[in-house]
């Protein structure tokens, strides 16, 4: 799976050569909105909603900053209660960004698509939790120095534990959530946890629609990074040095970004409103620190001049975004319009890919052009998609 181009008109098992992929739906929920055109238009005006976590103390970290959704209710999209209660907030958003994903796309399952002719694609980041929700487990488990007791654990800390714990930190239950939610039953995968594999969960359900496994396929993924215990993981990944070397870097964000994908002969057939045509993607495996040369790797041979749009990987870490901008210059892909979803609503991680894939469809339907999204972020997979006019 490592590497290569691929060119979604290609011929593909069962499916005739002439076969196009389009995105006839998106939902998101962002630091910035639930409106795909509000959220597109606030970037474009540049707004940001970077600031100071509000709900714990990030002085012990390198990072100062997050992203957080701060006006998000699940019972607006979740009828039952008890299900809310059963969810994590990332199985909360991505539950949300499906529903207004299939609801942008005018579909129901069961209506015009059967519920097994629907694929689910998911990525979810790593299973965290605010340590409110963990206090109880963590003080039953820890010895009167404060240190953690593995008979502790084994003993008072398990029956410390919420019975609905494993609900919330099972990396594959929001993507479960979503396909109870919405009664899809058809092929499925998960993917985790960084940028990388966002990317992937979008081409595995490019794939099931080539192949002809599905006739519909549900995209996305889900990310939280806005509590105390992602920011501690991400500081041990090295993720916050460049807030130590230069005093800016990435501002971790939350958030869901779900995609309804379908043949281009589908979405016409039922007279869908179709936002882009998915015209080409790259992947690449990165080894080692990211150079100029491994952005050039993965755009190189996507996007044929002019483009209307780029939709960049750039997160304020220096060195990333000038490696970012040099292969761009070398690869002449420039455009009127850039975008930095990273630098204003935070780095989605998971979610991040299929935030610029859904940022980039909706800029084609704007412009009428072209678009690049690079959906370069932490991790060893790479990705960028060209995304056209239907």
């Amino acid at each position: 799976m490592c590497g290569g181009s691929k060119d979604m008109s290609a011929a593909a098992p069962n499916r005739p050569s002439t076969e196009a992929l389009v995105i006839t739906g998106i939902g998101m929920v962002t630091p910035l909105g639930c409106n795909p055109a509000e959220v597109l238009e606030r970037l474009r005006a540049g707004a940001t909603a970077i600031a100071p976590p509000r709900h714990f103390d990030a002085s012990p970290f390198a990072c100062p900053v997050c992203a957080s959704i701060e006006d998000f209710r699940p019972q607006d999209f979740i009828a039952e209660a008890k299900l809310i209660r059963l969810m994590s907030r990332d199985a909360q958003l991505a539950v949300a960004a499906a529903h207004l994903a299939m609801q942008d796309a005018a579909l129901c399952s069961g209506d015009f698509h059967a519920p097994e002719d629907i694929g689910l694609f998911g990525a979810t980041g790593m299973a965290g939790l605010p340590v409110r929700e963990i206090g109880p487990l963590l003080k039953a488990s820890t010895d009167a120095a404060g240190r953690f007791d593995l008979a502790k654990f084994g003993d008072a800390g398990l029956r410390a534990v919420s019975p609905v714990l494993s609900f919330k930190i099972l990396s594959n239950m929001p993507v479960c959530f979503v396909s109870i939610c919405e009664n899809i039953q058809g092929p499925n995968a998960v993917y985790t946890p960084w940028e990388g594999h966002g990317a992937r969960a979008i081409e595995a359900g490019m794939l099931a629609l080539q192949a002809g496994d599905a006739r519909c396929v549900l995209v996305g993924a889900c990310d939280v990074k806005t509590h105390e215990l992602a920011f501690l993981a991400l500081e041990q990944l090295g993720l916050f040095q460049s807030w130590r070397r230069s005093g800016t870097g990435l501002a971790p964000g939350e958030g869901a970004v779900f995609m309804v994908l379908e043949t281009a002969a589908t979405a016409l057939s039922r007279g869908a409103k179709i936002h882009a045509r998915i015209a080409g993607s790259n992947f690449q495996c990165q080894q080692g620190p990211p150079q100029a040369a491994v952005f050039e790797a993965v755009l190189d041979g996507l996007a044929a001049p002019p483009v209307g749009a780029v939709i960049v990987a750039a997160s304020s870490d220096p060195a990333l975004d000038h490696a970012e901008a040099e292969a761009l210059a070398r690869l002449r892909i420039a455009a009127p319009l850039v975008l930095s979803p990273k630098r204003q609503l935070g780095d989605l991680f998971a979610a991040a890919a299929p935030l610029q894939v859904a940022l980039g469809a909706l800029a084609v339907a704007q412009l009428g052009q072209p678009v690049v999204a690079n959906c370069f972020g932490h991790g060893t997979e790479q990705a960028a998609f060209l995304l056209v006019p239907p």
